[in-house]
């Protein structure tokens, strides 16, 4: 990361399945309106494009049929010539159709003015999603003009593994993008009481960790998840966190807000001429 970059990070409720079309519409729209104020990078949640799947007898089929796209459909074409216009870059989530027939993996793709510089598909999945999608190979970071950026897909960030991966092909950037749910009673995997402290934590301690900037995309609202799941709520509590550990920008518990702030090139240098995480650590 040669100079400063202003990133932007859009917590919001992106529509179910049927959609598809609104959803492509606020991020492009959303694009504009960021690159309009400055920011050069903006990070949208899990599956944003698409939404997932719901969870009912035939449910994967119907997802494949009416919650898929292609890498080089439509949607992401018009998010791509959107970031082209106005010379933003954008990290966005969908439900990725696989070219081997129902096959579904939960992707986010790096977007440029220059077209999708890269795809990163999520490894790790929770619960019911295991019987959806399939788990991805690879943890890749991607260059760009911006720096070096490397993707994590929701449960993915669990794993201090998959940073590790991102941190040994030296990215300056983590974005995070998830649809991390409330919990307990509210849905999704894991404790409601437990789950809002630990999410309010992990951007920083990934953060510090690691040495990078991290730009941590949640979204909120309620979701259907289908009749044998029920109504499932998301946490939000977005972040944006210097690698020194200082939270530049964090959000609410579960508004649609957007987050933006500047990440300077001067904080990467302090936190590595600091303490020098990338040159001591032995494993």
């Amino acid at each position: 990361m040669e100079r400063d970059v202003q990133v932007s990070v859009v917590q919001h409720e992106p529509g179910g399945m049927e959609a598809r079309p609104q959803n492509v519409a606020f991020i492009v729209d959303s694009l504009r309106r960021l690159a309009g104020l400055g920011s050069q990078l903006a990070v949208f949640p899990e599956v944003g494009i698409t939404s997932f799947f719901r969870h009912a007898p035939g449910g994967l089929k119907a997802y494949w049929d009416g919650g898929t796209i292609a890498v080089d459909g439509p949607e992401l074409g018009a998010i791509a010539e959107a970031a082209r216009g106005c010379g933003i870059h954008a990290v966005v989530g969908f439900a990725e159709r696989s070219e081997i027939a129902g096959m579904i993996f939960n992707s986010a793709a790096l977007v440029g003015p220059e077209g999708v510089i890269g795809v990163t598909r999520k490894l790790h999945m929770p619960g019911i999603e295991k019987l959806y999608y399939t788990p991805g190979e690879h943890v890749e970071a991607f260059d760009c003009a911006l720096g070096r950026i490397g993707i994590a897909i929701c449960y993915d960030a669990m794993f201090p593994e998959y940073f590790k991966a991102l941190s040994d092909q030296g990215v300056d950037i983590i974005a995070i993008t998830s649809s991390t749910w409330a919990g307990g009673a509210k849905g999704g995997v894991g404790l409601q009481s437990a789950k809002r402290d630990y999410w309010n934590a992990l951007p920083m301690v990934t953060a510090i960790q690691n040495q990078a900037f991290v730009v941590a995309c949640n979204a909120c609202g309620r979701l259907d998840m289908g009749p044998q799941a029920g109504v499932w709520e998301r946490l939000g509590l977005s972040q944006i966190v210097a690698p020194t550990g200082e939270i530049l920008e964090r959000a609410g518990p579960n508004e649609a807000e957007t987050l933006t702030a500047t990440l300077a090139t001067a904080d990467l240098v302090a936190a590595r001429t600091s303490y020098r995480f990338l040159t001591d650590r032995l494993l």
